[in-house]
Parts: C-alpha cells; sequence; structure tokens
C-alpha cells in the first residue's frame, strides 16, 4: 500500500478539492518510491518538479475559490501555503545541487507528512467546514482552470500545464 492514500479523514466533501489532493497523494507517493530507491534515482528530481507545479497550481486554485467565497481564514490559508511550497522548493533546489541526498529524502518525507497530515486534514477541512456553513452547494463549488489561473495572474503565464495533471503528467516525462 503506498504511504499516502486519500482517506475518509481527509476528505474535505469539495469533490474538486478532494480529487486534486488525491492527485498530490499520487505525486506524493512518486516521490516516495523515487526516495526510496524504488525508482531511478534521477525520478526524484523530476517527481519533486511535479510536486511543486501542482501545488503551485492546487493552491492557487484553492486560494482563488477562498477570495470568491470570502472564507475569513484566506489570508493565513495563504501563508501556509506559500511555507509549504518555499518548503518543497528549497528540498528541489538542494536535490539540483547536491543530487538526492539521504536527508533531501528525509525532509522530504517529512514535509509530506507534515503537509498530509497537518494541512489537508485540519486546516483543508476547516475551510470545508466554513463552505458548508454558509451553505454553499459544493457541488458548484469547482477549483478554477489553469488558464483561468493564469488569466487572473494567480500563476505565471509561462506555467508548464503539464504540472496540472498530476501522475499521468508525471509519467509521460519520464518516458
Amino acid at each position: 500500500m503506498p504511504p499516502f492514500a486519500l482517506t475518509s479523514d481527509l476528505l474535505t466533501g469539495i469533490p474538486t478539492v478532494d480529487e486534486q489532493h488525491g492527485d498530490l497523494l499520487d505525486i506524493a507517493n512518486e516521490v516516495v518510491a523515487a526516495a526510496d530507491g524504488r525508482l531511478h534515482p534521477d525520478l526524484f528530481d523530476l517527481a519533486l518538479s511535479f510536486l511543486v507545479g501542482y501545488t503551485t497550481y492546487h493552491f492557487a486554485a484553492e486560494e482563488t475559490v477562498m477570495a470568491k467565497v470570502a472564507y475569513p481564514g484566506h489570508g493565513h490559508h495563504a501563508q501556509v501555503h506559500d511555507r509549504l511550497r518555499e518548503q518543497v522548493v528549497a528540498i528541489l533546489f538542494r536535490v539540483r545541487n547536491q543530487g538526492p541526498t539521504q536527508q533531501s529524502k528525509s525532509d522530504v518525507m517529512r514535509l509530506l507528512e507534515d503537509w498530509v497530515v497537518l494541512h489537508v486534514r485540519e486546516s483543508d477541512r476547516e475551510f470545508a467546514h466554513f463552505v458548508r456553513d454558509q451553505h454553499i452547494d459544493v457541488a458548484t463549488l469547482i477549483l478554477p482552470t489553469v488558464e483561468s489561473l493564469k488569466t487572473c495572474g494567480a500563476i505565471d503565464l509561462d506555467f508548464d500545464e503539464r504540472f496540472a495533471t498530476g501522475v499521468a503528467g508525471l509519467r509521460s516525462a519520464q518516458r
């Protein structure tokens, strides 16, 4: 069984958010497989790159929806996203400069565990509670596309859309 799975305690009840969380966990499992040596060592860098790319996309999408529904915790939530993104980018930078060291592998494992346990289970579910308390129909709460995020300036215009395809994009890039 992979180390990260979208279990019931991680579900927000917002279908598009849960779908993207599943994609993030799938990418996290690819990072773990590469870190454990089950995949070619060069794939650790590639998997981390996709983790950075997908989190950039997912966080921007989530924050855009939070702003749209006037979530009072939006600012703090965005700061947490910034810290998580900075941490994974720092690990990727270290891997590119020093190679995939045991320290970088341990750091990414710790980061992934913290992100899953603390951020999704607590912070994202708090947002979901707010949505339900406001009687917002979760079925109509759709996360924005990459193109709309580019248009509104939430992500850079040169963002590589392959990152938003999750593990399918990662596997395609491995070929």
